[in-house]
C-alpha cells in the first residue's frame, strides 16, 4: 500500500470508534474531494488546533478562557450538571431543556484502564462548589453520569466527596436503560431523566 495513504488511514483510525476498515473507506472518500473541499478541510483543521482549547471553568471546548455556556449570564448559575465527556454535554444541549451550567469530568473512574479519581476533573469540581457563594440560590449538583458500571461508580464517589460540602446533589432519573450512556440516549428519554431527577 502507498505509504502516504497508509499514514492517512492510521491517523483516521486513531479516532474513537473508527477501525481500520472504516478508516480506509473515509480515506478513499477524501481522495475524491475537489480542491475547494480539501482547502476547507485543511483550513478548518488548522483553526481547530490553533484556536480551540478547553474552558477553564467546565472543561468543555472553547475559543477563549470561558466557553459560550459558562460566559452566558442567562444560564442558571445555581445548577451544575456533571457529565462524563463533551459528547454528553452536547446531547443535553441538543435536547434544549437544561439551562444550567456543566462540568466535564473527562471520563469515569475505571482502575482497570488506569483512570483514577486523580485523573478526572473532580478536584476542579469541588473547587467550583467551594467558590459558589449565592445564599439565596442554593447550588444543585446534578450527577449526569451514565448508568453503566463505571458511571455508577463515579457517581457514588462524587456523592461521598460532595456530601460534606452541604450542597444539594441529585441524579438523573432511571429512565435511562441500565448500562446505557448519555451520548446515545434519545431526546425524550434524556428529557424525562433530567426532569424526574431524584436526590442522591
Amino acid at each position: 500500500m502507498n505509504e502516504t495513504f497508509e499514514k492517512l488511514i492510521n491517523i483516521i483510525a486513531m479516532m474513537p470508534g473508527i477501525g481500520p476498515r472504516h478508516a480506509t473507506r473515509i480515506a478513499l472518500s477524501m481522495l475524491d474531494w475537489d480542491s475547494d473541499k480539501r482547502s476547507k478541510m485543511l483550513d478548518t483543521l488548522k483553526d481547530v488546533f490553533d484556536k480551540i482549547n478547553f474552558c477553564e471553568n467546565c472543561f468543555f471546548v472553547s475559543e477563549s478562557s470561558l466557553c459560550n455556556i459558562c460566559s452566558d449570564s442567562r444560564r442558571d448559575q445555581s445548577r451544575i450538571a456533571v457529565v462524563e465527556n463533551a459528547p454528553d454535554l452536547i446531547s443535553f444541549e441538543r435536547v434544549g431543556i437544561y439551562k444550567g451550567l456543566y462540568h466535564v469530568l473527562g471520563g469515569t473512574i475505571n482502575p482497570a484502564q488506569g483512570r483514577l479519581p486523580a485523573n478526572l476533573k473532580i478536584r476542579q469540581l469541588i473547587e467550583r462548589v467551594l467558590r459558589y457563594s449565592d445564599e439565596d440560590k442554593p447550588l444543585e449538583i446534578i450527577l449526569a453520569t451514565g448508568s453503566h458500571t463505571y458511571g455508577e461508580t463515579t457517581a457514588l464517589y462524587l456523592i461521598e466527596e460532595l456530601k460534606p460540602l452541604n450542597v444539594k446533589i441529585t441524579r438523573l432519573a432511571r429512565g435511562l436503560a441500565s448500562g446505557s450512556t448519555i451520548e446515545y440516549s434519545d431526546p425524550l428519554t434524556l428529557t424525562h431523566a433530567l426532569k424526574d431527577r431524584t436526590s442522591a
